[in-house]
């Protein structure tokens, strides 16, 4: 069974210095599988879509479509 979890990175712009991004870690028997990185800037609505993932059983197949989903059409 697939778990997601938050993947707080680090992203920089010579504009804004260094900054926190946010994304999701896919993981399976404890070895991590998958990664997205740098979804957004706003933790808590990445923490939504990784419970949603997990509340929902999220196929690992499907994890990139919701991604694109969640930027383009999700309102958290």
């Amino acid at each position: 069974m697939i778990h997601y979890d938050l993947h707080t990175g680090q992203a920089h712009s010579n504009e804004y210095g260094t900054y926190e991004t946010y994304g999701v870690t896919a993981s399976c028997c404890g070895n991590i599988v998958c990664t997205i990185e740098d979804i957004s800037l706003e933790k808590d609505k990445v923490m939504q879509l990784v419970k949603l993932c997990n509340e929902e059983r999220l196929s690992l197949t499907h994890l990139e479509e919701t991604v694109e989903s969640f930027l383009y059409d999700f309102e958290v």
